[in-house]
């Protein structure tokens, strides 16, 4: 019942500028009035009455409020920086067994679609400054990595590739490529438009799901399945992070368990959450378990009930971006680059 976004990749760059000026065009936008939450809440899909929905939680698993309770297909959501909004893929509106972006508000209401000609979109990734997002498409069998403007206006192709996560000041992406039996992590920096494979430093026989960046960007997580064959290795499926430099590369679950997935940080950086397949006896059948436990590594504890979850976004108010312009946002260093 998992979900899966992931095919081939070829890099080809874009225009950066391009993405500069939408950013700077859009500094000027309204800010959008709907109430963030006052408590910290994990976004999630779930699957509470046989479809999947967006789910919120508490950190510990309590009070899940499904936010979407549709006959459609919701995956992936992402907080808007803000706490707004929050952005999701779903099948609602659009060919059977394709994707589309939507927004909405943070009690599931005001449901919309981000643009304007449907198309199949997945997978999205919001900008830290809430201007821009990254998401894959759909093309031809591959999927595409785009770059949009969260009004839905404009698009650009970046490279093929899957998975987008955004570094924590913006300047990067980190995605997959090599889809299916050779993935590797590759990184675009944003203000000169190049990418480059990350890790592992050579092409090898692996499966990867779910870049993380660290809140304080020096470390990446990531399940890994780099066991031959792969398809004989499927539950030694694992977490991982590395540093930013491709150093210091650490197992932070063991293998001693089913396949564990969907690395996510907490905003603090102190706790890292992720889900593993576990035996639900009540039903003498696997099922995915939600877990934490220190991002440094150490005994995991179970975060509520075992179901069907794909983990996908922390927001905490704590640490969220203020709705009034800063001067110390991306939008005015990207300013800047263009400048010069």
């Amino acid at each position: 019942m998992q979900h899966t976004y992931a095919r081939n990749l070829w890099v080809k760059p874009f225009g950066i500028f391009y993405v500069l000026s939408l950013m700077l065009l859009w500094t000027n936008a309204p800010p959008v009035f709907a109430k963030a939450p006052t408590t910290p809440k994990i976004a999630l899909s779930a699957t509470p009455n046989g479809d999947w929905d967006i789910l919120l939680m508490n950190p510990d698993g309590s009070e899940q409020i499904n936010l979407t309770n549709d006959a459609a297909l919701d995956y992936y959501p992402a907080w808007s920086p803000t706490g707004e909004q929050i952005l999701f893929s779903s099948d609602r509106d659009i060919s059977p067994g394709s994707l589309d972006l939507y927004l909405m508000d943070p009690d599931g209401s005001n449901v919309r679609r981000v643009f304007g000609k449907s198309k199949d979109r997945g997978g999205p990734a919001w900008s830290p400054d809430g201007k821009l997002i990254a998401y894959c498409s759909r093309e031809q069998g591959q999927l595409v990595l785009y770059i949009g403007t969260i009004d839905g206006k404009k698009e650009e192709r970046i490279t093929f590739g899957c998975g987008p996560a955004w570094s924590p000041d913006g300047r990067e992406i980190a995605f997959t490529s090599g889809w299916p039996k050779d993935m590797r992590i590759n990184i675009l920096n944003v203000e000169t438009g190049r990418s480059k494979f990350f890790f592992p430093p050579k092409a090898q026989p692996s499966w990867m799901e779910k870049i993380s960046w660290s809140p304080s960007g020096d470390k990446l997580a990531f399940s890994w399945l780099h066991r031959v064959p792969l398809k004989d290795f499927l539950e030694t499926q694992t977490i991982y992070t590395v540093n930013r430099d491709g150093g210091d590369l650490k197992q932070i679950v063991p293998e001693a368990g089913l396949r564990a997935v969907k690395p996510m940080w907490s905003p603090d950086g102190s706790v890292m959450f992720y889900q593993q397949l576990v035996m639900d006896k009540a039903l003498g059948k696997k099922r995915w378990q939600i877990f934490k436990v220190a991002a440094i590594g150490g005994e995991p504890v179970e975060v509520g009930p075992p179901g069907w979850y794909s983990l996908g976004d922390w927001f905490d108010p704590a640490y969220a971006l203020p709705v009034s312009p800063q001067p110390h946002l991306l939008t005015t260093t990207w300013g800047e680059v263009k400048q010069k």
